[in-house]
């Protein structure tokens, strides 16, 4: 694929000149299921609230930081969330974080959370990574129109809990009680949609099947409110998962939806 520029280079690019290498001493951990808020937590200092690169700290730092509202841009117009989750998880001194002082944020999180609770740490990073796709000028296509398939980190939100799965991939955008109000909200084109009425907006019938169609392979419906829905199915499978997994998820996912109705 063709990156006009290099999204290792527009990730970070030199970070506080002269420190020593982080250490990872616990931080306050905010809600795993809120990406907004961990950004202006751990990343606004830097990064500055609109991420544009003008943070408070910007003056210690070696040199000017990049706008990460044009990550999307530089990627051809698809917002790159393989190469953002590896560079927040486990990349040090490779480019994306220009140096040995930039934290990697996933032992960061680990080292906080006493190391006990991965399925938490790869909520945050997940969660920040969506926050950061929500913040794309202008919006980006999503992650299954790009050329380069998810990898596997998605998978570590177990299939089995539909309530786990809904809080790693979809409240950044729906919000944590379905309400279509989280996060990553004010980034898209269209206003989410509010995941707790579909049985109302179905005559009191909650539409097991059609949901499980838009969630497997049927984006830009009236339940996905656009195309830059990511088709989850399609995600699942590219991670590499038997496809009755892949079938798993989308089956517990949507029966969490069903809990969520009013």
């Amino acid at each position: 694929m063709r990156i006009t520029l290099s999204i290792s280079a527009l990730l970070l690019t030199g970070f506080l000149h002269g420190q020593p290498p982080i250490k990872h001493t616990p931080i306050p951990m905010t809600r795993a299921n809120d990406g907004a808020e961990m950004y202006r937590a751990y990343c606004a200092s830097c990064h500055g609230m609109d991420g544009k690169g003008s943070g408070p700290a910007t003056a210690a730092l070696h040199g000017p930081l990049p706008d990460l509202t044009k990550l999307a841009q530089a990627n051809e117009g698809s917002f790159p969330s393989a190469s953002v989750l590896m560079t927040l998880g486990r990349v040090r001194g490779s480019g994306a974080h220009g140096s040995e002082e930039m934290p990697i944020w996933g032992d960061v999180f680990r080292a906080s959370s006493g190391g006990t609770d991965e399925l938490e740490v790869q909520m945050r990073l997940y969660n920040l990574m969506r926050y950061l796709d929500g913040i794309q000028d202008p919006p980006s296509v999503k992650v299954t129109k790009a050329k380069t398939p998810l990898k596997p980190r998605i998978t570590d939100i177990h299939a089995a809990s539909g309530a786990a799965m809904f809080s790693a991939y979809c409240s950044s955008c729906h919000g944590t009680q379905g309400l279509g109000d989280g996060p990553a909200a004010v980034g898209l084109k269209k206003h989410p949609t509010d995941l707790t009425q579909l049985s109302a907006n179905h005559r009191g019938a909650f539409p097991a099947a059609r949901i499980t169609e838009i969630l497997d392979r049927d984006p830009g419906t009236a339940a996905h409110g656009s195309k830059d829905m990511p088709i989850w199915g399609n995600a699942f499978r590219a991670t590499g998962e038997s496809p009755a997994v892949a079938q798993l998820r989308i089956h517990n996912i949507v029966n969490y939806l069903r809990s969520l109705q009013r």
